[in-house]
């Protein structure tokens, strides 16, 4: 029997699985234990939406018509590796040791109960189990930070699902795929088309301008996507794991990036092969940068990366803010033999080089000194955008205004004057995003009657074409004027801020690690 969870049905039970969650006190006692600065931290938040999307997928396959006649316990055991493996992602989390087990004369009642009654014990013994590290009679054991909690409910998840494979004879003939997991019977895995994790909705047609960039992570991405599991190796020689790409700010590198991560798993997906693609975000980072010691951040990507289940691509966007800090005279030791883990993983030196993983780091050009450019690489990709007019044209008319034609009352001759003046006003793939979202708000410029918000989704998208309004070529070149005279300075100002405080926000947490070990030492 096979049964499928999709996405909207994971969705539609998120908001139960949130209600069981609280209801099994499982926010508080992670806020108790590590309240942050504002009642509770980032990575708590990270790993309860973890719990919540592994239970929600488990709620909506227990429910499936196909699931009638499945014992409860192995809805359980589902929950528990969806939990697990998700929570597996946000850090350093080991597999429990193999004599480590719960006793199962206290789950006994589990092998007949409703599925929803499983999970709330589940889930109430998964606090009980914080709480009682939280307390331990060993200080060395005790639970008081946020990664603690995070490696605490991992370990609890992968205990949990031992037990009830024991509990419960497997069932035959099962299988179960959804949008994270591939299940047959106790079997889990990874499914080969894992969720993008934030990827945007974006493929190759949609880049304009970067050919260098979509060439080399084109290769990049078949090459490791070619990776023979049952062999554990890759037939053909990946030279360079590591994708190093330079660009002005909105030249296109991050749309370019997650077009990759698409296109990898797509790859995958149809190859049967297990893939995840990871992003590094700012928070990842910075909590790594504050919390982890250099030998505990190598275990996060050993864990993540080079020992995935199946193959594994990682997109690290804005690196440039990361290395920023690479200059401050009050780092300690320690973060730098951080900073020098980075290095040693960016330049091929740190990790395995089994063609089983890819990392895509970016950065922009303006914030990269020299020294740190030839440690990362030898000859980074250059990521330059649109740069000509056709470019311009193809990147604003095919494909951020794709589909409204009737509504551009342009010439070919008019679209070449507005590509030239793209040209000449040295704009930016993001600033023509931004003149493509005015020229949209223009065209659709109306107020839709009252009748419009009780109309089913085509009429309303009938209704809209009704009434949008055309905009012509010398519209869109004044719309170009406007914005080089009033938006691009301030726009432009807006981005070194943001990387400015992104860098003050990582010395800001190194100088308060400082201080509490300071504090800590003299006490």
């Amino acid at each position: 029997m096979k049964l499928s969870v999709d996405p909207k049905a994971l969705e539609a039970e998120l908001a139960q699985a949130r209600i069981m969650l609280a209801g099994a006190g499982l926010p508080n006692t992670l806020a108790v234990i590590d309240p942050g600065a504002f009642g509770t931290t980032s990575l708590n938040l990270q790993a309860l939406d973890a719990t919540a999307s592994g239970l929600a997928a488990s709620l909506a396959a227990s429910k499936a018509p196909e699931a009638a006649g499945v014992p409860a316990a192995y809805w359980g055991f589902l929950f528990a590796e969806e939990a697990a493996e998700r929570l597996r992602g946000l850090g350093d989390c080991r597999e429990p040791p193999d004599q480590a087990s719960l006793n199962p004369e206290q789950y006994r009642e589990l092998s007949s109960a409703r599925p929803e009654a499983v999970f709330a014990l589940m889930l109430s013994d998964c606090a009980a189990f914080l709480r009682f590290y939280q307390r331990h009679p060993d200080s060395a054991k005790r639970v008081t930070r946020d990664a603690e909690s995070l490696r605490c409910l991992h370990a609890h998840f992968r205990l949990m699902s031992r037990l009830l494979k024991r509990l419960q004879a497997e069932p035959q003939d099962l299988q179960v795929l959804t949008p994270r997991m591939r299940f047959s019977g106790y079997q889990a895995s990874p499914s080969g088309g894992e969720e993008p994790d934030g990827l945007l909705p974006l493929t190759f047609d949609d880049i304009v301008g970067n050919e260098d960039f979509v060439k080399a992570a084109r290769r990049l991405a078949r090459d490791v996507a070619g990776f023979d599991i049952k062999a554990g190796v890759n037939p053909k020689k990946v030279r360079n794991q590591v994708l190093f790409v330079l660009g002005t700010p909105g030249c296109g590198k991050t749309a370019t990036a997650h077009a990759l991560g698409r296109y990898f798993l797509d790859l995958c997906k149809t190859a049967g092969l297990p893939s995840r693609m990871r992003i590094i975000r700012r928070t990842d980072w910075a909590s790594a940068y504050q919390n982890q010691s250099a030998n505990s951040l190598l275990e996060i990507f050993k864990a993540e990366v080079f020992n995935a289940p199946g193959v594994c691509g990682v997109y690290w966007p804005d690196i440039d803010t990361a290395f920023a800090a690479r200059g401050d005279s009050d780092i300690r030791q320690e973060e730098k033999s951080i900073l020098g883990t980075l290095f040693g993983i960016l330049d091929g030196t740190v990790g395995p080089q089994n063609g089983r993983w890819f990392l895509i780091c970016d950065a922009n050009t303006l914030n990269m000194d020299e020294a740190t450019l030839s440690r990362i690489s030898q000859n980074p990709i250059r990521a330059l955008g649109p740069a000509s007019a056709a470019d311009f044209i193809r990147l604003l008319r095919d494909v951020k205004l794709r589909g409204k034609g009737p509504w551009l009352p342009v010439s070919d001759e008019e679209w070449k004057s507005v590509g030239e003046r793209c040209v000449l006003k040295r704009l930016s793939g993001r600033a023509v995003d931004h003149l493509a979202g005015r020229i949209l708000t223009e065209m659709e410029d109306f107020e839709e009657p009252d009748e419009y918000f009780s109309m089913p989704l085509e009429e309303k998208r009938k209704l809209i074409a009704k009434l949008s309004r055309p905009v012509g070529a010398q519209r869109i070149l004044d719309m170009i004027e406007e914005y080089c005279r009033f938006e691009r300075d301030s726009q432009r100002k807006s981005e070194e801020d943001r990387f400015l405080n992104r860098v003050r926000e990582i010395r800001f947490h190194l100088s308060a690690q400082r201080a509490a070990l300071g504090g800590s030492e003299g006490a």
